[in-house]
């Protein structure tokens, strides 16, 4: 490749919305759907694993299956750690990097819902400040495309803009940024008031307030997308590798264990397909159109967010997911055939059918494993309990309320919800 060739660093490459992405640039590329590129990722080894071996280990995921054998070829990995400065790389390779990168497309991010408040700062705001830096020393960047999600704004009622939502307190975002870093928040009183239901929504909303006052001369395009879930077309149809939020939700529901859930009965879930958000991504990263314009010397600063969702039209209602859920998996086998209990308020009720329909087989089933020395299934039980405490404690935040985010950009012309979930 040329020196013209794009570069597109990409970070978040092991987790499903990166590996997505990347999934799709080499597709494209080797299906001449888009200019060649070399596709650059940043991974940050793990306490065991060097990052080459983290991507040799992702690599193997069913989501690279179909493509031909020689996309690795299109790859490069750089070993780094996006919440230090510099990105953790020695000074020579960060300026080489900086010379080299084109487009920058930045995935990572903690989307653990419970984080300390200060670690989930680090993992969505210091890492997108620390990617903004280097994409003021890339002398040829055409776009930095950053990932937020639909759910910064604590809006419950009209239409949620595709702009900036309210700062989480009244403050300028460095100086909550500051405080956040020093320790000086607390935790439950920052979400209290500003309405955030977690560590995630509130660190996303202010890490976007810091893009739009620090972005100065680089063109920065922000991506929120709602609840992603499944493929709807690439790698395949159904695709999914996570249990994070609808994932853990469905896993759970369809093996039989959880049947209880605080939310409203009649609202609906913005839901949309992990291969929509990549291709969504790539669209705005202003790669297909590079080779128009790459005599350009210099690009302007500018600040733009979309949302990339099913919007209200195209929502799953409460009902239909059940009915679709319970006629789906009574065709499945599982451990537990599944049937749904209750949605509702977190009152009696909810307590009631929790403890009878879960809490208490659930708990039944783990002292009789013990009792046997099943250790196998005494673990599976501790994996579930987790499981549905973590989906307790997060998801009723998308349960509660039908949120109506504008957007010009439908899904697919055809696309139905319902057909959606049933695979």
């Amino acid at each position: 490749m040329s020196d013209q060739t794009p570069c597109v660093l990409v970070t978040g490459f092991t987790g499903l919305l990166g590996k997505v992405v990347v999934q799709e640039l080499c597709r494209r590329q080797l299906q001449n759907l888009l200019p060649d590129h070399k596709i650059l990722l940043l991974i940050r080894p793990s306490k065991d694993r060097s990052a080459a071996e983290r991507f040799t280990r992702t690599t193997k995921a069913i989501c690279f299956s179909k493509l031909e054998h020689t996309w690795q070829d299109l790859v490069q990995v750089i070993e780094g750690d996006l919440c230090t400065p510099d990105l953790g790389l020695q000074r020579d390779i960060y300026a080489d990097l900086a010379r080299r990168v084109t487009h920058i497309i930045h995935c990572a991010a903690s989307i653990d819902f419970d984080l300390p408040l200060q670690e989930a700062s680090r993992s969505n705001v210091d890492t997108s400040m620390n990617i903004l830096e280097l994409a003021r020393k890339c002398p040829n960047l055409r776009q930095l495309v950053d990932t937020s999600t639909a759910y910064v704004s604590t809006c419950q009622e009209g239409t949620i803009a595709e702009a900036l939502a309210p700062m989480p307190l009244n403050m300028s975002p460095s100086q909550l940024h500051y405080l956040i870093q020093k320790g000086l928040i607390d935790e439950a009183e920052l979400l209290a008031s500003s309405g955030h239901a977690n560590t995630y929504t509130v660190t996303k909303c202010l890490s976007e307030h810091l893009l739009f006052e620090e972005y100065g001369n680089v063109p920065v395009t922000i991506v929120r997308p709602s609840i992603i879930s499944a493929a709807q077309e690439y790698p395949f149809p159904g695709y999914i590798d996570s249990y994070a939020a609808m994932g853990g939700f469905v896993s759970l529901f369809g093996s039989g264990f959880l049947h209880v859930i605080e939310g409203d009965p009649t609202a609906s879930f913005d839901v949309v397909p992990v291969d929509f958000v990549a291709s969504r991504i790539i669209e705005e990263s202003q790669l297909a159109v590079y080779s128009k314009d790459r005599q350009t010397s210099t690009t302007k600063g500018s600040f733009k967010i979309v949302h990339c969702v099913a919007g209200l039209k195209d929502s799953i209602s409460t009902p239909d997911f059940r009915r679709i859920g319970l006629d789906y998996f009574a065709n499945v086998k599982s451990i537990r055939k599944p049937f749904w209990a209750y949605t509702g308020p977190r009152d009696w009720r909810y307590y009631w059918y929790k403890w009878t329909s879960q809490t208490i087989p659930l708990q039944l089933a783990t002292w009789f494993f013990a009792a046997i020395q099943n250790k196998a299934m005494s673990k599976q039980m501790t994996i579930i309990k987790r499981g549905i405490e973590k989906v307790d404690a997060t998801f009723p935040y998308f349960c509660l309320h039908t949120f109506d985010f504008a957007t010009e950009r439908r899904i697919d012309e055809g696309f139905t919800s319902t057909e959606y979930i049933q695979f």
